[in-house]
């Protein structure tokens, strides 16, 4: 399973985010109104890229049934009259509601929706100042008198391949990896003479660590590898870093998830319990990575959490090296904090082989001499 699955499991999450960027969201729209000024805003909603208008519906409980039924993300409300409060100087009210459970979809469309009614309402003023005799370029200084340009430094398209599908291979390559060491390392913790065996066929505890690990490091590195190349490649993600430290990064990241599963296995008493002492370690390494969610804004808890799972500061250096083209000291602190969990992890690790390769050495000698031949 460890070389197909990450892979597979990877694919199909690029089907799902090739796009990019959702589109044609389905929004409904109540137009209590049909002027010719509503018909406008409802041709200027649909033009845009986000949303679809797929549903023209006359009162607004049928569609707060179809928003409810989930075939619509998000609803336009035209008040009657629009057309003739504009006309008389006032301030008619145009209503978006939209389905906050599914939080992305329903701010994408709500967002969608509000830019086009905000590029109305704004084209609806201009043309008030200039029947009034205001030139265009006075007018539209009236209308933004203190204009706004926002530059997205990083993800400047919103891209989710660039920001959920490259922070998602290495949460599932981490889940992988851990499992990988837990059910390497359970064969001999959790056999009987097993570890006995391990240290006879290897005879240091580090020969023992090496042994057991390198071959999976060997595949988490390829699997980490292929994932990048596909991401790099093929969906073009933009790499504005340093190849050397960003594949550096990936090496102590393996070895720092290695180190960690085989520390958890040598703990718990089973294989049963050291793969849910896994799972229950790094399964919940994404929510608290600060990839959905700033680290800054959690409480002590997660904050906690996510520091000792070694992927909290891998995401943060591959972000500053893909997205930012952050400079090395810039990224060198997150790097440090990987090696220093690297580090701990193995030194625990380490302690744990030697005090487990000292035990069964006491259990044959006092075997030994409680048997026969030893008595004789």
């Amino acid at each position: 399973m460890l070389a197909p699955m990450p892979l597979i499991i990877f694919l199909a999450l690029a089907v799902v985010f090739a796009p990019g960027l959702p589109r044609d969201l389905p929004v409904a729209v109540v137009d209590l109104d049909g002027s010719s000024s509503s018909r406008q805003i409802v041709r200027m909603v649909d033009g845009a890229s986000d949303v679809d208008v797929t549903e023209r519906i006359p009162t607004l409980s049928e569609a707060r049934q179809a928003l409810v039924a989930r075939r619509v993300y998000a609803i336009l409300l035209i008040p009657s009259q629009m057309e003739q409060d504009l006309q008389l100087g006032q301030s008619p009210e145009i209503i978006i509601f939209s389905n906050s459970q599914f939080l992305t979809a329903g701010g994408i469309a709500a967002r969608s929706i509000g830019t086009s009614v905000l590029t109305f309402s704004a084209g609806v003023s201009v043309r008030t100042l200039e029947a009034r005799g205001i030139g265009i370029d006075r007018a539209l200084d009236l209308v933004t008198p203190i204009p706004v340009q926002q530059s997205p430094l990083f993800n400047p398209s919103l891209d989710y391949i660039q920001f959920l599908l490259s922070s998602i291979m290495p949460t599932i390559m981490q889940i992988f990896i851990c499992a990988a060491a837990v059910l390497s390392f359970s064969r001999e913790r959790h056999s009987p003479n097993g570890m006995a065996r391990l240290f006879r066929l290897s005879r240091t505890p580090e020969r023992a660590i090496l042994g057991k690990l390198m071959p999976y490091t060997i595949l988490g590195m390829s699997g980490l590898l292929l994932g990048d190349i596909l991401l790099f490649s093929y969906f073009g993600a933009s790499f504005r870093g340093n190849v050397f430290i960003f594949f550096l990064n990936g090496l102590i990241f393996v070895l720092a998830c290695q180190a960690l599963g085989a520390l958890i296995a040598m703990i718990a008493r089973d294989a049963t319990g050291a793969l849910g002492m896994m799972g229950l370690i790094v399964a919940p390494a994404f929510g608290f990575a600060g990839v959905s969610f700033p680290r800054f804004g959690m409480s002590g808890f997660p904050q906690a959490w996510g520091a000792v799972i070694p992927l909290t500061p891998y995401l943060e250096l591959r972000t500053d090296q893909t997205l930012r083209g952050a400079p090395l000291e810039y990224s060198l602190p997150s790097m440090l904090w990987l090696f220093a969990q690297f580090a701990v992890f193995a030194s625990l690790l380490y302690v744990m082989i030697r005090k487990a390769a000292k035990a069964p050495a006491l259990k044959t000698a006092d075997l030994e001499l409680a048997s026969p031949e030893a008595t004789v």
